[in-house]
Order: C-alpha cells, then structure tokens, then sequence
C-alpha cells in the first residue's frame, strides 16, 4: 500500500497549539509526507492498471456471451466451443475483478492516510511540494469520458433491452465512478489547503481576585450594627385652665409676686 512505511499522522484536536518551532518542523514533517503520498496516490500506472482490468472484464463478458451462444446449440462442437469461451471468460474476469477490488481496497485506505496528513494543519506555502495537477487531470479527464458515455450508453442498451451492451455500459461507467472519485477527492484536498484556516477562539482569561475590601472582610453585615431605640412618646404637658383661680392670701392681700 501507498505510503505504509511512513509515520502517522497527528492528531489535529490534541492540546493547544504548537510553539512557533514545533510548527515549523510539523509543518516541514508534513509536506515530506505529503510529497511521498500524492505521487504514489495518482500514480499513472495505477489508472492504466486499472483501465486494464476493467477491459478485461469487459472481455470477459464479452467471452460470456459467446459461449453462452454456442452452449444452447445440440451439436457436440459447439458445446466443447462454448465451454472453452466460458473458462476463457472465467479466467479473464475473476482475476480481474480481484485486482480492482484490491486496487479499491489499497486507495480507500491511502486516501485516508493522505486526508489525515493534510487535515493536520493548513499550509499555502509548501502546496507547491506535493501538488500534482498533471497526475489529478490524467486521472480526470479520461475518468469524467468513460463515466459519461458508459452513462449514456447504459440509457441506450436499457431501452433496447440488449444485455450484452448494457454489461459494457456499466463496465465503463463504474470504471470512470471511481476514477472521477479519486481526482474529485485530491482537488477537495487542495481545495481545502488554500482555504483560510479559521482562528482559533481565545483562551478564557483568568478570574479577577477579589478587591481588598472583599479579602480584609471590612464590611459588617447588617447584623452587626446596634438597633437604635425607638423614640418614646412624649408626655404632653399639663396646660393650666383657663380659669384656675389663685390661692388667696390668709391676709388678704394680694400674692407677693402681684406686688
């Protein structure tokens, strides 16, 4: 498989972020990585490989329908003629199918391998390291062909009702699916790469202590202050009638303070 022999890659929500130089290294780390993988990813002779295959299934099914034509005949020749197409056919599309199978098997997981090495960090400047635009179109173009006229192609043989072209229709397009799967996710990876990362929230700050009135506990609570009395009523004071007559005097004079 594609990149077996390399380190893993980061956990991308481990911790907080990296000092300056423990970025710059990861950094460096990563698109050694990445120039290793993306070549080996988009290899041309993995899509030849699997053009290959898929033309062999196809002539294989091919092989199929001849031999179940010459199989229905009542002679012994074309029976023994149709049993040879038919092992022809089972040893050209089993080995086959396994190889594509294989083949899926090994890119589903050097895909993975390469989108955790690429969604570690986010990096413009070392794109140019391990982009490959040639490789992604080799394998684009001929993919976005054979998945449209194996499209169109399966519409036709579905409404003739010919079953012969109808498996050369699915052939095609189920082999131009998965190489238009394989370009599609490498561009979404650079894509992805010159997108802005987004910032990072900032950390919480620390608690405010407590002012020094609050640490000395100078406040008292409303407990502590004494309750004044409350004030007491006030005697109203004796007003002398109106007409309180004086005391006389035995001698019959008048009081000494009316003198």
């Amino acid at each position: 498989m594609p990149g077996s022999s390399l380190p893993s890659p980061p956990d991308p929500a481990s911790g907080r972020p990296s000092p300056p130089a423990g970025r710059a290294d990861r950094l460096a780390e990563r698109a050694e990585v990445l120039r290793e993988l993306v070549p080996s990813y988009l290899a041309r002779r993995r899509a030849l490989l699997l053009w290959l295959s898929a033309g062999l299934v196809a002539t294989g099914w091919a092989a199929i329908w001849v031999g179940c034509r010459y199989v229905v005949m009542d002679d012994l020749v074309s029976v023994v003629v149709g049993a040879f197409f038919l092992a022809v056919a089972v040893g050209l599309v089993v080995p086959s199918t396994l190889a594509v199978g294989s083949g899926v098997r090994d890119d589903l997981k050097a895909r993975e391998r390469l989108r955790a090495w690429a969604g570690s960090a986010r990096d413009r400047d070392s794109l140019a390291r391990w982009h490959s635009p040639g490789r992604a179109l080799f394998w684009l173009l001929p993919s976005l062909v054979l998945c449209c006229f194996g499209a169109a192609s399966t519409a036709a043989a579905a409404a003739d009702g010919s079953a012969r072209a109808l498996g050369f229709a699915l052939v095609a397009a189920g082999t131009g699916a998965l190489g238009m799967a394989k370009a599609v996710g490498y561009y979404r990876l650079v894509g992805r790469e010159l997108t802005p990362a987004p910032e990072e929230p900032e950390e919480p700050g620390e608690p405010e202590e407590p002012g020094e009135f609050e640490e000395s506990g100078e406040f008292e609570e409303p407990g502590e202050f004494e309750e004044l009395e409350e004030p007491r009523e006030c005697e109203e004071p004796e007003v002398p009638g109106e007409f309180e007559e004086f005391e006389a005097d035995p001698t019959g004079g008048r009081p000494d303070d009316m003198r």
